[in-house]
């Protein structure tokens, strides 16, 4: 084992081993510290490690993260540590950017500036030297982030495109609705289990490190990253049509219950098998890394005082955001408004809820307000429903992955497809549901403030401007639906008739 005390003159050691143990047990404190004051932040990591499958991999990154780091030691130690103002800058950023995702309420950027301290205050304690000899370590700590759930829906209609191409090329006769598509022999449907976003997760957590481990030219790293991207997704078209076939040809015996994730995860387990044994033909020897041979930065002494200046910089960075977080807070929260609409808006519309269209409503986690209106004009129906958020909070926010229309894999209810309409004063959000008994088109969009918007990091957005710039950020969701009937042209248009007829009440009923 390399021994740094037998290749460095005791002349050069000493005053690097010096810096490392003035700055080494700073770097801890300061690390130890962060955690402490953003463990909110880092316990929500962990609960998705360790509840969802898809992001288990994070339980893997932070060992595997100190694994590396250790490997470096021997460079480490032949490098002293220097503060550096430009780390302090850079956790400066980190620390604005986990203040701005807080009041916005956006958890998963607030988890990417939680990661991106751990590097900016490795820069502002020890230096960039030392952060760049394990940079590829520290750059692998943010596969931790829980991140990648956007990709989810065009995965699955990836997934659908490739199987339903395919089983059409081989001469199958396919119906296809959405993410459903029936064969003579059975019905299938892509849902989150089958996009791929396992595999493809755990495909570039495991290409990065071998990545790194195998390669020592930043082209083959990338390269084979880029593989590891590529690799699963069109895998993954592959397995579904191989669990397609393989049922088919069983007559529904086969590849229909556990044994589906189970072939698909050995199927994957052979793609990566295959992709490490072709990228073994490329393997590298290790390089060593750089050190300036004349031992100039080991011999350069670091000050108390500088020491004591990093550290207490650093300290008070990291208190406050977390000050103004608290400030933020506590603010009052705005009456909940009476949410009422119209007994009547025109054209012969009606509220009638003697006889209910259906009991499925859509799932808004925790508003502060929430109403549903049935209207009825002779034989249509339309329901409104209105959920109001008159403060963004954790668990309690109007853009969270916990609001939907229906869960993945629902009992009753199934989604055959959205898609964004460009209709009247906005665009609205369309999304057709099915039971075995009722078929429904809704229209839906979220309110900020006063703006119609629909994408998610667009109001995450306006809520943190309005908060900034008037200490309000309350928003409301609207959802409009219908039955429907044969292709849905006549659903369509009655959505859009009502629709135009009822917003203009909508501001008028959020109001306090």
């Amino acid at each position: 084992m390399f021994n740094p005390a037998s290749s460095i003159p005791a002349a050069d050691l000493r005053p690097g081993m010096t810096s490392w143990r003035s700055l080494g047990p700073l770097f801890l404190l300061l690390l130890g510290m962060l955690f402490a004051l953003y463990w909110d932040t880092a316990l929500s990591m962990v609960q998705i490690w360790w509840r969802s499958e898809t992001f288990a991999h994070g339980l893997l990154v932070a060992p595997l993260f100190i694994w590396l780091v250790w490997r470096k030691r021997a460079t480490l130690s032949r490098v002293a540590p220097q503060p550096c103002l430009w780390g302090l800058l850079a956790l400066a950023g980190s620390l604005a950017g986990w203040l701005v995702a807080d009041m916005a309420g956006v958890q998963v950027v607030r988890q990417l500036c939680f990661v991106a301290m751990i590097p900016s205050l490795a820069i502002a304690v020890l230096g960039w030297r030392v952060a760049w000899i394990v940079a590829y370590p520290l750059a692998f700590l943010f596969l931790c982030v829980p991140m990648g759930e956007g990709l989810m829906l065009p995965l699955m209609n990836y997934t659908a495109d490739f199987t339903v191409g395919a089983l059409q090329l081989l001469g199958f006769p396919v119906f296809r609705e959405g993410t459903f598509f029936e064969l003579p022999s059975g019905s299938w449907s892509v849902v989150e289990a089958c996009s791929g976003l396992r595999y493809l997760i755990a495909s570039v957590t495991v290409g990065t490190l071998f990545a790194y481990l195998s390669y020592r030219s930043l082209w083959r790293r990338a390269a084979f990253i880029a593989a590891s991207l590529v690799v699963p997704v069109i895998a993954n078209g592959f397995r579904a049509l191989m669990i397609v076939l393989l049922a088919h040809y069983s007559d529904m015996k086969i590849a229909t219950g556990v044994d589906h994730i189970i072939y698909g995860w050995v199927f994957f387990g052979a793609i990566m098998l295959l992709l490490f044994w072709i990228g073994s033909f490329w393997q590298e020897r290790e390089a060593e890394d750089i050190v300036p041979a004349d031992g100039a930065f080991a011999r350069r002494p670091v000050s108390g005082l500088r020491v004591l200046a990093s550290g207490l910089a650093s300290a008070l960075l990291l208190v406050l955001p977390l000050l103004s977080a608290a400030g933020l807070a506590a603010r009052a929260a705005p009456p909940v408004p009476a949410l009422a609409l119209p007994v009547s808006p025109g054209d012969g519309w009606v509220i009638d809820d003697a006889t209910p269209l259906t009991d499925w409503r859509p799932h808004f986690q925790n508003p502060d307000g929430e109403r549903t209106v049935q209207y009825r004009r002779g034989d249509d129906v339309v329901v409104v429903h209105l959920a109001w958020y008159g403060r963004q909070r954790q668990d309690a926010e109007l853009i969270n992955s916990r609001n939907y229309m229906i869960e993945q894999e629902h009992d009753v209810w199934s989604n055959i497809g959205e898609r964004v309409l460009e209709q009247g004063p906005h665009p609205v959000r369309e999304t057709q549901l099915r039971s075995a008994k009722l078929r429904l088109l809704i229209n839906d969009w979220y309110v900020v403030g006063d703006t119609p918007v629909l994408s998610s990091v667009r109001a995450k957005l306006l809520f943190a401007r309005d908060l900034l710039l008037s200490g309000r950020d309350a928003g409301y969701g609207v959802v409009f639906y219908t039955a429907q009937t044969g292709d849905g042209r006549e659903a369509q248009a009655r959505l859009r008739d009502f629709v135009t007829l009822v917003e203009p009440y909508l501001a008028q009923a959020v109001r306090p």
